[in-house]
């Protein structure tokens, strides 16, 4: 009896605990026949109606180890937020086709049916392959994504249907995404989003903190009142800024800068008087934007092109030890390769289905010591070559 009693009191006594924490939980959801797992993260009684974070881990990496390394729950507690940290398949996400955005889309609608987000004020985040993952998703879902914050991976715009905010994050000794490539293409952004070419630099940011290895260049008077921000990180590698002591804490200039936005336009923000009124542009459908004050993140896709059956030369000039010719052989072992900044460099037959190899042929080609994206019409791989 006194057993039963102890077995009980210690039901309820966990149970009492777990009610006064946050949710942090493992989820799958079944998309198109796959179960697709996530890791979710909820502050503790959270109220309907409030935003949705989905942060997604890059390449050979996991939601577990985004998680641990962007360090969310703190943020998402004070601001009231779910973040969502998704699984890639075999550690990779679909650039090129239709997968990944389908499990975003599921993931936007599984977590409405939970804590009833609010659907307009959904942002995409993402390190390197999930930062160019990030820009695919403001290509192809601008009508459900309000803003996005991708940390080193880029992408230029294509298909996005309204003029997108952005906050993108990159260091300047970035080994694996060129700094330099990928702020070129985020550039692309400025006219795309019919902002002023005139940008303006906060160094170091923030200016409260003399010493910050920290720097951000903003991009203003867009379209729809919304802002493009450059958060640069001098000296910092591959790997995701959580260095307050001497920078900034990549996370909450994240949720600072993706607040302000809604898909109804910007929330809260004063009016800017300094802008010029520009014609609308009617080719493109651009909702009006709302919300609160943030910072910036990162780009990357292009089509491939067809097999014209002629041997195609890579055209980076900028690679030292490329190929000038490639052999080819049936469609189904043909890749175009793109830099991560979206760049085609060539095409290449790859016959090996496993990444180490994939990594000799690439090697063996010419291409120099980097991460590539190989792209067939059915498939899409990120190779790394460490030369």
């Amino acid at each position: 009896m006194f057993g039963k009693m102890f077995k009980a009191q210690c039901a309820l006594s966990l149970a009492f605990l777990a009610s006064l924490s946050s949710f942090s939980f493992a989820d799958n959801i079944n998309v198109n026949g796959t179960n697709r797992n996530m890791l979710v993260y909820a502050p503790k009684n959270i109220e309907k109606n409030r935003p949705l974070i989905i942060q997604m881990h890059g390449y050979n990496q996991d939601a577990a180890y985004q998680k641990n390394a962007a360090k969310w729950e703190s943020v998402a507690d004070t601001g009231r937020f779910v973040v969502v940290f998704p699984d890639g398949q075999n550690k990779a996400w679909d650039t090129g086709g239709d997968k990944d955005l389908n499990f975003i889309k599921a993931i936007i609608n599984e977590m409405n049916n939970k804590y009833g987000i609010d659907k307009k004020r959904v942002y995409v985040s993402g390190f390197s392959m999930g930062g160019m993952m990030s820009y695919v998703v403001a290509n192809k879902m601008s009508d459900q994504i309000a803003a996005i914050a991708p940390v080193s991976g880029g992408g230029a715009p294509s298909s996005c249907k309204r003029a997108m905010p952005i906050i993108h994050t990159h260091g300047t000794t970035d080994d694996v995404v060129n700094y330099n490539n990928t702020v070129n293409t985020l550039k692309q952004w400025v006219p795309f989003n019919k902002c002023s070419s005139n940008s303006t630099v906060t160094k170091p940011y923030p200016a409260s903190k003399p010493g910050s290895a920290a720097s951000l260049e903003v991009w203003s008077g867009c379209s729809d009142d919304v802002e493009i921000r450059l958060l640069t990180i001098a000296g910092k590698g591959h790997w995701y800024s959580m260095d307050e002591a001497v920078s900034v804490n990549t996370s909450v200039e994240i949720w600072n800068f993706v607040k302000q936005y809604s898909l109804d336009g910007p929330i809260n923000k004063p009016a800017d008087t300094t802008k010029t009124e520009t014609p609308k542009d009617t080719s493109r459908t651009t909702p009006t934007d709302t919300s609160k004050t943030v910072t910036p993140k990162d780009t990357s896709k292009t089509a491939t092109p067809a097999d014209s059956g002629k041997t195609i030369v890579p055209n980076d000039t900028s690679k030292a030890g490329l190929v000038t010719t490639l052999r080819f052989n049936s469609r189904e072992t043909l890749f175009s390769v793109y830099n991560l900044a979206g760049k085609l460099l060539g095409i290449i037959e790859i016959i090996e289905n496993d990444v180490p190899n994939m990594s000799k042929t690439m090697k063996n080609a010419g291409f120099g010591k980097g991460v590539y994206i190989l792209r067939s019409k059915k498939r899409s791989f990120m190779v790394p070559v460490d030369r």
